[in-house]
C-alpha cells in the first residue's frame, strides 16, 4: 500500500509538472462536457415549414398561428399550387409542409370532419418524427379547444381534424440512410489516426526514425 501511495504521488507530480498532460486530463474533459452538454441538444427549434392553404378561411389561419408562435417553426413559404410542394423541399430548407383541404372550416362545422396533411422530409428520420409530433400535438390541442367551445364546455359533438402523414424520400423511416455516412466518417478518422501511429512505430522499430528527424535539417542546410 505504501508503494502504491508513492506511485500515485509520483504520477501527480508528473501530471502537474507537464502542462500538456494537465490540459489533456482536465482541460479536454471540461471542454467536452461543456460542448456536449449545452451545445448538442435533441430539441428542434425554428424548423422551416411551408403552408399550402387551399381554404384560406379563418380557421386555417388560426391553426397556423399556433405553430408559428410556438418557437418550434418558422414560415418558409406560402404555396399557391400543389406542384410547389416538391420544389420547396428540393430547393429550400423546408422540413415540413402543412396542407389544408378546400372548405376546411365548412367541413369542420357542417360535416364534423376536416382534413389536414403533414408532409415531412424524412431524410433525417429523427427530425421528421419530432416535427410531426410537435405539429400533431398543436393541432390536437386546437381541436379539443374547439370541441369544448361548440359543446359549451362539454365535449358532445364528434367533430375532428383528421391528420394525414406523408414521409418524403424515406417513407420506411430507415435510420441506416443517416447512420452509415456518419459511421464511415468516424471509421476514416480512426483509420487515419491508427495508420499514422503504425507508420511512426514502424520507423522507430526499423531504426529509420532518426533519418526522418534529420532530413528536414539536411534540406535546410542544403539551401544555405
Amino acid at each position: 500500500m505504501k508503494r502504491f501511495k508513492v506511485f500515485v504521488k509520483k504520477e501527480f507530480y508528473h501530471i502537474f509538472r507537464d502542462k500538456r498532460t494537465l490540459f489533456i486530463l482536465f482541460g479536454m474533459p471540461i471542454a467536452q462536457v461543456t460542448l456536449f452538454g449545452f451545445a448538442i441538444t435533441n430539441e428542434i427549434n425554428d424548423a422551416r415549414i411551408a403552408i399550402f392553404d387551399q381554404s384560406k378561411d379563418e380557421m386555417t389561419q388560426e391553426i397556423m398561428r399556433r405553430p408559428l408562435s410556438s418557437g418550434y417553426f418558422l414560415l418558409e413559404a406560402n404555396l399557391e399550387k400543389e406542384s410547389d410542394l416538391e420544389k420547396t423541399f428540393q430547393y429550400s430548407k423546408t422540413k415540413l409542409a402543412v396542407v389544408f383541404e378546400a372548405d376546411f372550416q365548412n367541413n369542420f362545422y357542417k360535416n364534423n370532419v376536416a382534413q389536414v396533411q403533414l408532409i415531412a422530409d424524412a431524410t433525417d428520420p429523427n427530425t421528421a418524427s419530432t416535427l410531426l409530433n410537435y405539429a400533431q400535438a398543436i393541432i390536437k390541442t386546437y381541436q379539443l379547444e374547439k370541441m369544448g367551445e361548440m359543446a359549451g364546455g362539454e365535449i358532445k359533438m364528434p367533430v375532428a381534424i383528421q391528420t394525414e402523414i406523408k414521409m418524403l424520400y424515406n417513407s420506411s423511416m430507415k435510420s441506416v440512410y443517416m447512420f452509415v455516412p456518419g459511421v464511415m466518417t468516424v471509421i476514416l478518422m480512426l483509420v487515419s489516426a491508427m495508420m499514422t501511429s503504425i507508420a511512426i512505430t514502424k520507423e522507430k522499430e526499423l531504426g529509420t526514425m532518426e533519418i526522418l528527424l534529420v532530413s528536414p535539417i539536411s534540406e535546410r542546410y542544403e539551401f544555405c
